[in-house]
């Protein structure tokens, strides 16, 4: 077997993607906490969604980074602190809810109908700071004005896969590009995103780094999280099992 001297090339794999993206094709690609697909196209999103056998009323999250958050989301200095704080400063991974500027660029891409299905009771949430490729490909979706949205790679309800080798077949096949970097950094206890609603500053689900966050949250900010029950009381993470099909 011949190996490459440069096996993971981030540049390179994320223009590979975004020109699956721009061209209304579904790419299946690693973040931080595990394999997702995303798609841009809302026909793409409609066959990403039926490969999951995921239910229509469940949302889209859009992927997106600290510099999107920061244009699109509404907060008031002392959550978008928090916010800071979390992603950039202590370069951890986190779901963020919150209230967004409907005349944003990006999301007047999505027209209403894609909205509504990316959006609960007035918030959006976006996964900020998803790793390196995330990162980079953003930056190229965010300048080219498209939304970048998906899903976790695997047949939904059977859990976040952080390697490859663990996803379903159907889903890997439904992927019109798969970039492979190995394990996923955060997979222990939970590999998918802890997801905060920074409006009303209450957990939706406990996810990757959600002991970090929490000790942060409530010593910096003094915000009491709940502790997490662990993925066999509680398997989806998401504290309310309403908002299981919310985000």
């Amino acid at each position: 077997m011949t190996y490459s001297t440069t096996p993971i090339d981030v540049p390179r794999d994320a223009e590979r993607v975004f020109n699956v993206i721009k061209n209304g094709g579904i790419a299946l690609i690693p973040g931080s906490i595990g394999y997702g697909l995303v798609a841009s196209d809302p026909a793409a999103l409609d066959r990403l969604f039926t490969t999951k056998r995921r239910k229509p009323h469940k949302k889209h999250a859009m992927i997106g980074s600290y510099a999107l958050h920061q244009e699109i989301h509404i907060l008031p200095a002392r959550e978008e602190s928090m916010v800071r704080t979390l992603t950039v400063d202590l370069d951890l991974p986190v779901g963020v809810a919150a209230p967004f500027r409907a005349d944003h660029p990006i999301i007047q891409k999505l027209g209403p109908e894609l909205l509504s299905r990316c959006t609960h009771d007035g918030t959006l949430s976006m996964l900020v700071n998803g790793g390196p490729l995330q990162e980079e490909l953003i930056r190229l979706c965010h300048a080219a004005g498209l939304p970048l949205l998906g899903s976790s790679a695997n047949i939904s309800g059977s859990g976040m896969k952080v390697r490859i080798e663990e996803i379903e077949p159907e889903i890997v096949a439904a992927a019109d590009i798969v970039i492979d970097y190995g394990k996923r950094t955060f997979s222990v206890p939970r590999a998918s995103s802890t997801i905060i609603n920074f409006r009303d500053l209450k957990l939706v689900r406990y996810g990757a780094c959600y002991d970090v966050i929490q000790d942060v949250l409530g010593k910096f900010y003094g915000v009491e999280l709940p502790q997490d029950p662990g993925k066999e009381e509680l398997f989806s993470g998401h504290v309310d099992v309403q908002q299981a099909t919310v985000y």
